[in-house]
């Protein structure tokens, strides 16, 4: 699958960026579809008050935004690169009638999205009801199931990338300090732990 998604894009102009590089701005008049061949993409939006709001993050292998090839429609929100990315550009008719004249690449899209939906959801319903404790781990688990990998301790634990307490004020959408209070607590509980800068869930879900 991943072989003929990336076969696919490799007839494409090569893109290079580097880290906080905007490779698509908000409400652009797009017309390409970009392939991430290494590092990772964030999508963000921008609130009135001009804090940012991490919405979803793409990784190796991904494509983005469907949502702007498919419905014909600019995007409102900014992807950046969140370190050195290498992309592919093609054009989005092109992506459409690959994903089209391909059942499997279609389905493999249908699951990615129904999982970041999932996750949307998840972030939706902590906001709802949660705390500023339960949003930050949740966001941390969330985290954890894209890009976490478990730590040989007793397959109790899961080891995380770094993830700066700004990120997770974005992506939560609290306040830096009120991330870095919930990040305390959740230490001083035992529910997470901090190994060489990596997050360490103790108890996960």
């Amino acid at each position: 699958m991943q072989e003929k998604i990336k076969k696919f894009f490799e007839e494409f102009a090569v893109e290079e960026y580097h880290k906080g590089d905007i490779i698509i701005f908000a409400n652009m008049n797009l017309k390409s579809v970009y392939y991430i061949e290494s590092g990772s993409v964030i999508e963000y939006d921008i609130a009135a008050r001009g804090t940012r709001a991490i919405l979803n993050t793409f990784k190796t292998g991904a494509f983005f935004p469907m949502s702007n090839a498919i419905n014909g429609i600019d995007t409102p929100y900014f992807f950046e690169a969140s370190g050195p990315v290498r992309v592919r550009k093609a054009p989005a008719t092109s992506v459409v009638g690959f994903v089209k004249n391909n059942p499997d690449v279609m389905y493999d899209l249908l699951q990615r999205t129904y999982r970041g939906t999932d996750g949307v959801l998840e972030r939706l319903s902590e906001i709802m009801q949660g705390d500023a404790e339960s949003r930050v781990m949740r966001e941390i688990d969330i985290i954890k199931k894209r890009f976490g990998f478990e730590l040989v301790d007793g397959g109790a634990h899961q080891l995380l990338r770094k993830i700066p307490e700004l990120e997770l004020a974005e992506r939560t959408g609290l306040a830096r300090e009120t991330v870095s209070r919930a990040i305390k607590k959740l230490k001083a509980s035992g529910k997470l732990r901090v190994q060489k800068g990596h997050y360490i869930i103790s108890q996960p879900n």
